[in-house]
């Protein structure tokens, strides 16, 4: 089988890491690998006879800002002198070129290390604003995640989560190890000392492949998951064909009487699931009217989330969200009775009082229920006892 003309492999060391790319692209032509194209994450090289190239890193000499591109090749007068003296350019990258020598007698492109880290002013400033940016998104994705609800989404998605902040870690990492790389090498170069071209590129390709790996692995895994949740069909059932216990009030223990559902089936829905840091969660939808004797006694449409967490804390952060979910709809505090065996209750109302929300929290369980009644059928406040009884003897 005849062999292909080219090779990709991946990229070991960022370039600001300039002395152990220096070194692994100049191993690689030792091998027979000489470099055409660089990229993200690997590098493509032309099969050759292995013979002694050097190879050499310059960065482009402007304003670094994560507002200004940099120039996709060098000026034509720097490649006419770099030429001159020997060295071909190769191929660029962000704002690093590559140069490479076959002549082994020819001068290095930079004699003078003072001047050299001058000329690294570039790539030092746009390692510090990507670092920074990094830097400051990660308090964000902590607290917020990429949803509204943090608590909520670490239960309900608790490995959606953990990949999504492995891969901005990682990044954050690697930015890091870039701005560290190019600060040493910088002040190698202001001390006087000259490039180490020979550098052992290996521990550190190491580390730099653990966090592309990481970064890499963590970002397809998210997207696989976040096109499973599209793509795959809704987890709820109409109540009709659910015949289970419920740890909850419905609207059938809250009256007596003939319970008449809406005739809308997406308003009657239950989704029970779980998750690693929840046994149990329901997403419990139900519209409809309770009758005696022909006469409606009570017209509502209630909406319960419940989490029956691993942890007390949890339940308590959770119950800190839930409120917020409908505050636009419901949020005016509203005083409620001694409820015994509750460990904590809120309640709110909209200012017309069609729209409640009853939040109780107990051990390690929290549930909310989001109460609609525009025809003010019945009294919220005498149904809040039944609905913290029954919560509070669930199992």
């Amino acid at each position: 089988m005849k062999r292909k003309d080219t090779v990709t492999r991946q990229i070991p060391c960022p370039c600001y890491d300039v002395e152990a790319c220096e070194s692994w692209l100049t191993d690689q032509a030792a091998r027979g690998l000489f470099l055409e194209q660089w990229g993200l994450y690997t590098a493509r090289f032309r099969r050759d006879i292995p013979r002694v190239v050097r190879y050499r890193i310059t960065a482009a000499r402007l304003k670094g800002s994560v507002l200004f591109s940099a120039p996709s090749a060098p000026g034509e007068e720097e490649t006419d002198l770099y030429a001159a003296a020997g060295w071909e350019f190769v191929c660029s990258w962000q704002e690093f070129f590559f140069y490479c020598c076959r002549d082994p007698h020819a001068p290095e492109l930079h004699t003078d290390p003072a001047i050299q880290a001058i000329s690294l002013k570039m790539a030092v400033r746009t390692a510090v604003s990507n670092f920074l940016a990094q830097l400051m998104m990660l308090p964000v994705i902590v607290s917020r995640s990429f949803w509204e609800f943090p608590f909520s989404s670490l239960v309900e998605d608790p490995l959606l989560c953990l990949l999504y902040l492995l891969f901005c870690l990682s990044i954050l990492l690697l930015a890091g190890r870039n701005l560290y790389s190019i600060f040493r090498f910088r002040h190698r170069l202001r001390q006087g000392l000259p490039p180490r071209h020979r550098k052992d590129w290996r521990p550190i390709a190491r580390i730099h492949r653990l966090l592309v790996n990481l970064a890499r692995c963590s970002a397809g895994l998210l997207f696989l998951l976040l096109l499973g949740s599209v793509l795959l069909p809704s987890r709820a059932t109409q109540l009709s064909n659910y015949h289970e216990p419920l740890p909850f009030a419905t609207l059938s223990d809250l009256a007596e009487g003939t319970l008449v559902p809406d005739e809308d089936l997406g308003r009657n829905t239950i989704d029970l699931r779980h998750t690693l840091l929840a046994p149990a969660i329901y997403h419990y939808y139900e519209s409809g009217q309770i009758t005696q004797n022909g006469q409606v006694i009570l017209d509502a449409t209630m909406a319960v989330t419940y989490y029956n967490t691993r942890f007390s804390r949890l339940a308590q952060q959770l119950a800190g969200e839930l409120h917020e979910t409908h505050e636009p709809y419901a949020d005016l505090p509203e005083p409620l009775p001694t409820l015994p065996g509750i460990d904590a209750a809120w309640a709110y109302r909209s200012e017309n009082g069609a729209f409640r929300q009853l939040i109780l929290c107990k051990d390690s369980r929290v549930m909310s229920v989001f109460w609609t009644d525009s025809e003010h059928t019945t009294d919220f406040q005498q149904l809040v006892p039944i609905f913290a009884d029954i919560f509070s003897n669930a199992q």
